[in-house]
This record gives structure tokens, sequence and C-alpha cells, in this order.
């Protein structure tokens, strides 16, 4: 039995939840009831959302791309793939296989909530919004005891409850008040300018720009949450005498994430269960259940007062605003990757990847290097020489140089006041061997970083 669908509303449970802070005190001689197993399930499966929710975060975590598809007679619908997404209450949700509903049924059901929010004729497109949510579903009906003369009904009750889904079209947005903290936090941080030169900013000015920027955020304790959220977070941009030297990165960084955690986060973040539970007046509680997979743009043609179509034609997803949680082995690999192709000297763009292009060169031949990055080099024929850019204005620059071939030598010079590692040429002289080489204008010389 199965109970997930592409629905028009959510179905929550009414029954008062067990505190899922207590497990049960197991006594020799203790009489078990429902309640008891009841609240230990809740406390262990408590700890496991709260564990997911408050390190791990939510949003999709494998699949649930959303398209559409046009139909020539029943017109638009969406598709929603196969996937897993975790919950902002910290569930696991599955949706074993692709779901799809059509744009103008839905339309058609829901005519009287669309025309109060749209002009006739439409001046816009009306914003659909396609989210998914957790819920249970009661399964697997077994005989219960009880009084006799019972009505059929009574006779039988679900012995089980199935994790599962359902897929809602909205027109309002879902509340994920915490995604948009997120990277609203990061984008204000990563516009503070990091200098090689200047002195940093002293830590607890820094830190107060930061507190300024969600000041009206700060404006009342936690234990009266704001009845009117602010529609920003970080206002504003960091000010312009804000300054954090290279060597001090880290020591300011981590301050900053300690003020995410300490002072911040408590106010984005909506809890309605466990520890510190706390929300702000107007939150709906299931909203915590959901997670945002897409926004439709979908245009509207009026048939008559009330009543709307749409026209049988592709439909715009954004996709953007989706929160998603990347998984620790590929965060594991970009990290890996961008240390070994970090710009030289740290800085915020330290993990950046730059774009490779990739140069063939076959000798003999001389190559003056102006924008290759990387350099393979076949000398077979004959001498490969590579003339190395001046220092100057590349601080930071890495060249690769690989030699596939046996023969002759690939010769890597440098050319003014430089020096490739402190002289005034190296050479590859052994098949498959490479070099990586990164500018350092300040010494005047090409650094071999990997060989």
């Amino acid at each position: 039995m199965s109970c997930s669908c592409f629905s028009s509303h959510t179905n929550s449970m009414t029954v008062a939840e067990p505190n899922p802070a207590k497990h049960v005190n197991f006594n020799v001689g203790m009489v078990l009831g429902v309640d008891d197993f009841t609240q230990e399930f809740a406390y262990l499966s408590g700890r496991d959302q709260w564990l997911a929710r408050d390190l791990i975060g939510y949003g999709t975590v494998r699949g649930l791309n959303v398209r559409i598809e046009v139909d020539a007679i029943k017109g638009p619908r969406v598709v929603v793939e196969a996937g897993v997404a975790l919950s902002p209450r910290g569930q696991l949700i599955c949706v074993p296989a692709a779901q799809c509903a059509f744009l103008k049924n839905w339309v058609a059901d829901h005519a009287e909530e669309i025309t109060p929010q749209v002009s006739s004729p439409p001046d816009s497109d009306l914003q659909l919004y396609v989210v998914l949510c957790y819920r249970n579903c009661p399964t697997d009906d077994v005989p219960i005891a009880g009084e006799p003369c019972r009505s059929e009904d009574k006779l039988m009750a679900p012995s089980r409850l199935s994790d599962d889904f359902v897929l809602e079209l909205r027109l309002k947005r879902p509340n994920q008040r915490e995604e948009d903290a997120v990277r609203d936090f990061v984008a204000w941080l990563k516009q503070v300018e990091i200098s090689e030169t200047d002195p940093s900013t002293p830590l607890d000015q820094f830190l107060q720009a930061i507190r300024d920027a969600a000041s009206e955020w700060l404006t009342s304790p936690l234990s009266s949450p704001l009845t009117s959220p602010p529609g920003d977070f970080m206002f504003g941009s960091p000010p312009d005498s804000l300054v954090i030297n290279l060597a001090d990165e880290s020591e300011y960084i981590r301050a900053a994430f300690r003020i995410w955690v300490t002072e911040l986060r408590p106010r984005w973040i909506a809890r309605w269960h466990g520890c510190a539970a706390t929300h702000i007046e107007g939150d709906a509680a299931a909203d915590e259940d959901c997670v945002l997979l897409a926004q439709l743009d979908v245009p509207l043609l009026p048939l008559s007062p009330g009543t709307w179509d749409i026209p049988n034609e592709d439909i715009p997803v954004k996709q953007d605003e989706r929160p998603y949680l990347v998984h620790l082995r590929l965060l594991q690999e970009w990290v890996l990757a961008g240390l070994a192709g970090a710009v030289a000297g740290g800085g915020p763009e330290a993990l950046t990847v730059p774009a490779q292009t990739v140069t063939n060169v076959d000798g003999p031949t001389t190559l003056n290097l102006t924008n290759e990055q990387i350099i393979i080099a076949n000398s077979t024929a004959g001498v490969v020489r590579l003339n190395l850019p001046s220092t100057a204005g590349q601080d930071g620059r890495t060249l690769i140089v690989k030699r596939i071939s046996t023969g002759s030598q690939v010769q890597i010079f440098a050319g003014g006041a430089d020096q490739v590692e402190g002289a005034g040429s190296i050479n590859l002289t052994a098949q498959n061997r490479f070099v990586q080489l990164v500018a350092n204008p300040k010494l005047n010389a090409w650094h071999v970083i990997a060989q």
C-alpha cells in the first residue's frame, strides 16, 4: 500500500507528539505499554533528526530534478525525478519514482486561490513553487483486540507507519530562512578585502561590523522572537575600511564563524521540536517538513472572470533558490584538487581551480610562453625549448610542463632577472616527467611545487 502523491495539499498528523528528549528507563518488572515503545522510538528518531538538522543542514541530496514536458492535448506538465532530500526538520525524504502533475488541471482546480493574486488581464506570469514534504503513511492493517459489538472500521488498525512524501504546487514560496541567511552571510564575508600589504582592521571592529550588518535581527532577546522579521539578513556591504591581512585571514574567518554559530544562526533557524525550540510568530510548523525544489513562471490566459488556462508551451523552471547538500566525499575531492591548483599566497580565491588550457608542442622548436597553462611537449624529433614569461605581474600564476616522449630534452628557461629553482633553466630528461611551476615576482623566481 502506498499513499505517495503529487498533491495540492499536505495532510499532517494532529496527535500530540512524545517528548524526543526523554527515553524509557527500563526496570525489571516494569509493565511496558504502547506509550513506552512510542516514547523510545521518538527519542531515537528525534536524535537522528537533531543530528541531521543541526550538523548537516537540509535540502536536495540526490536527484529530484524538475523539468517541464508539453503534451499536445493536456498541455504542460511538471515532472520531478526520483531522488532523496533532507527536510529542515531532519527527516530523510525518498521519492522512489518520477512524479508528474498537469498544470492546466492544477490551475483549473485552484482558480479561487489564483484570482486574488493576479490582475485581469495578468501583467506577469504566475509564480508556482514545487515543494517536497515528509509524511508517514499508515499501512498493514491488522485485527486489534477491543470491546464486542464494534463497528467494522474499528476492528482493524494500521500496524506500521511507512516513511513517505508528498509533492505540492504552492502559490507561496516556503520559508527557508536559514538557507537564505547562509547564502547572505557568506556573500557578505566574501566582499571583505583581503590584502597582502595593508594591516588588518582590529578584530573587535571586524566582528562589530558583522553584528551591525545583522543588527535588525539582534534587537530582541531569543526569549522574545521577532513578530515581523526583517526582509534581509546582512544589510548592505562591508565598510570600505574593513580589511583582513592575508596572514590574519584564518583567525578572522574563524571568529566570524563563531559569531554565526553563537549569535546569528539562533535567530535564523526555526525550531518547533528538540533543544531550544523557537520560531517567529507567523511561521507555519508544517513548513519545517518541506524543501523547495523549483519555481515555475506560468503564463496565464483568462477564459472568463475567475477562470484561467495556460498555453501549450514550455515553462521556465528556476532551481537557483533550491537548497541542496553536497556529500562529504565530493567536498573532500574538491578541497584536495583546489589545494593542488590553488593560487599561491592563499586568500579567499585560494581554493579556486583556474580554467586550464592545453598547448601541444612538437620539437625541434622554441616557444615563448604567454597564455599557456599546461604544455605537452613531444621532443622525439628534436629539442623543445620553452621560455618562461617574466614573473612581473604574474604573481601566483602556475604552469605545468610534461614531456611525453623519448629522444631530445625539454628545456625550460627563465628570462631577464628571473630564475627557475635558483638557476637559469631546468631540463626534463626522461619520458613522462612533468614539472609544475609557480611565479613569485617578489623573488624574481619560478618555484617548482610539484614534479
